[in-house]
């Protein structure tokens, strides 16, 4: 079996449904056993589900029979996924049963709760790297062919680092406060299930009684949140809640202001909670640094230090490692949870590891005289919002290919779209609501705005400096 999954606790629960049903390891690992059986090695498999036993099965009975999964949250749309399709010919698709429409290249062989596994008809051999152990979206979900390639020693490296500063064991209980195929939320199925603790998988957002009550009845012991989670949780007046149960709470997935990591901070030191701020990317399965919960009073902006295992650092223009306070470069990661690099299609899949265990973020930051490290703002254009990473390019290809000029720009948790043309004023609350469906945030996050013209420099390139 591979290391993943803890198996020094045979007898102690690894997940309990929604429902309410209680899984040991001893069970869960039998259930990933059968399984894997359907599975060939070295296959390719889309995997489209959510928070639940039977996706969670899914996914580890993959990395057991050594086939590739793709990981996909159940609200992608069938465009979206028909792309993926073309670009990686998966050998077999796990969705829902009623969702996903065959035809005449599937055929059905098995089901899986409310889930089928479908195998292609077509004879697909793909060349894929011996280390290649799982393919992650890098971009939100726009639906770019563009993957993240990580191998298993990516996954339990950064698992067991997490498991260490986050002091994970087996008396911890999580509860699956954000979706599978979300980076971030992948690392707390493996860091638990590595260290032998217990999961809760539900669907249900914070902003569900329904998610307390499970929090109560279940007796978790921690849970994680984006920023937009914790501006959320501040407004239903989190100091409130009667959570006795909760030892640990941690925040990624973007920037939150200072003065409200402050303010959950102080509720959460009141309660007896630790509190952790952290940052990572995808390309680094996912934890590059967390803030010890004993520093977040003193430097709440504060990116904090490296991961136990990995080396963070600024580096100049030229190359050069700054070791000077308050001096700006970009922040670059070194350590074995940094990716094998990216594929685009499934000829990439033989890639073997572009990296060498150091990551280039795109983001601009800077030490200070104690060594914790801040971000100052982005090399490349990407925004995350609400947790999610979205390509400004990747918006701006969706919207062109409606006919409206564009250009996409905006901060963290703020799309700012700019149509051309005062026309397009007309589309645009439709845009908005078509845009928050397909990046997977709340239309609060999308701002749409005409312009007569969008201002552009000589060459006819977009001047975003401009529009900012």
């Amino acid at each position: 079996m591979f290391g993943l999954i803890n198996r020094q606790h045979p007898e102690r629960v690894a997940c309990i449904a929604e429902d309410g049903k209680l899984v040991t390891y001893a069970e869960l690992l039998r259930s990933v056993r059968d399984f894997s059986l359907n599975l060939l090695q070295k296959s390719l498999i889309f995997i489209v589900g959510s928070n639940d036993l039977a996706t969670l099965t899914c996914y580890l009975a993959s990395l057991e029979s050594g086939a590739i999964p793709l990981l996909l949250g159940e609200g992608i749309k069938s465009e979206q996924l028909d792309s993926l399709i073309e670009a990686y010919h998966p050998n077999y698709i796990f969705h829902s049963a009623l969702e996903f429409n065959q035809g005449a290249e599937w055929m059905l062989i098995g089901h899986h709760d409310t889930y089928a596994l479908w195998q292609s008809n077509k004879e697909v051999v793909h060349n894929i790297n011996e280390n290649l152990a799982i393919l992650l979206a890098t971009s939100g979900s726009t639906g770019s062919p563009k993957l993240v390639r990580l191998s298993l020693k990516n996954l339990i490296s950064n698992a067991e680092s997490i498991a260490k500063y986050l002091k994970i064991n087996s008396e911890e209980r999580a509860i699956t406060s954000l979706p599978f195929n979300y980076s971030y939320g992948l690392s707390v199925v493996n860091s638990h299930l590595h260290a032998g603790a217990s999961l809760v998988l539900t669907n249900r957002s914070m902003f569900d009684a329904e998610f307390w009550r499970l929090v109560e009845k279940h007796q978790i012991t921690s849970f994680s949140g984006v920023p937009y989670s914790f501006e959320m949780l501040l407004k239903l007046r989190f100091e409130r809640l009667n959570i006795p149960s909760v030892r640990t709470i941690t925040l990624a997935g973007g920037r939150l202001a200072d003065e409200k990591i402050h303010k959950v901070f102080e509720i959460c030191n009141r309660k007896g909670i630790d509190f952790y701020p952290m940052y990572g990317q995808t390309e680094a399965s996912p934890r590059i640094a967390y803030l010890p919960t004993e520093q977040v009073r003193r430097k709440p902006g504060s990116l904090g230090i490296a991961i136990p295992g990995g080396r963070l650092w600024v580096e100049g223009e030229n190359g050069e490692i700054v070791s000077e306070p308050g001096v700006v470069g970009e922040l670059v990661y070194e350590g074995p949870n940094v990716s094998m690099g990216y594929a685009e299609s499934s000829a990439d899949l033989s890639l073997g590891d572009i990296n060498q265990g150091v990551l280039r973020t795109g983001d601009l930051g800077h030490m200070d005289d104690e060594g914790f490290f801040y971000v100052d703002g982005r090399k490349r254009r990407f925004l995350k919002i609400f947790g999610v990473r979205i390509s400004l390019d990747a918006v701006e290809k969706i919207v062109s290919a409606k006919g409206l000029i564009n250009a996409a720009a905006g901060v963290d948790d703020k799309l700012i779209l700019f149509l051309e043309d005062a026309a397009a004023e007309f589309q645009a609350e439709e845009l908005r609501i078509e845009l928050s469906e397909i990046l997977g945030i709340n239309k609060a996050g999308v701002e749409i705005r005409t312009l007569a013209k969008l201002p552009r420099m000589e060459s006819g390139k977009v001047n975003y400096l401009c529009l900012k």
